[in-house]
């Protein structure tokens, strides 16, 4: 099973283990709806504890959750800096979205076939997201992740190709 990142425990609210949640995800609403699992990983990456949402509020940038499997202060505080995740379900995806650690690890090229490098990062700027990609002369050049650059993405062939634009690389 493939887990994606969705959040980190940041701090305790109360005495009742409410948690407060730096999320990592652009479906806050989705991921922590009352009902929905979430789960802490061992250091191997194997499943270890399942936490069920109680409530959700959204505080500005941050999330705050009570969990049903957590009811005191002590409790949750052996959760804090720890990371959430949820499985990963690519049905959950519109048609040409992707999830960012999918497209981390991809080669990219030109549409001339001529090589540029590795995505080593996805990177979220407000208006768009940027692909860092890391050439072959140990540079990194960032390639907009919108449709005038990206010609094709297959995730199965970890490979991207992108329009040729005179000094883009």
């Amino acid at each position: 099973m493939e887990y994606l990142l969705v959040g980190t425990i940041v701090k305790t609210v109360g005495l009742k283990g409410e948690v407060k949640i730096y999320p990592s995800t652009h479906f806050r609403d989705s991921r922590f709806k009352v009902g929905n699992h979430v789960f802490l990983l061992d250091e191997n990456g194997q499943k270890y504890k399942t936490l069920t949402i109680k409530k959700h509020n959204k505080i500005g940038e941050m999330d705050q959750v009570i969990f049903e499997e957590i009811s005191s202060i002590e409790e949750a505080q052996l959760f804090v800096r720890k990371d959430l995740f949820v499985e990963k379900d690519r049905s959950f995806l519109k048609k040409d979205t992707y999830f960012f650690d999918d497209l981390t690890g991809c080669d990219v090229y030109f549409d001339n076939q001529k090589y540029i490098g590795k995505v080593i990062k996805v990177e979220e700027f407000s208006s768009y997201a940027t692909l860092r990609v890391s050439t072959e002369k140990d540079k990194s050049v960032l390639i907009p992740f919108v449709n005038a650059f990206i010609k094709d993405v297959d995730i199965d062939e970890k490979k991207i190709i992108v329009n040729f634009i005179e000094g883009l690389v």
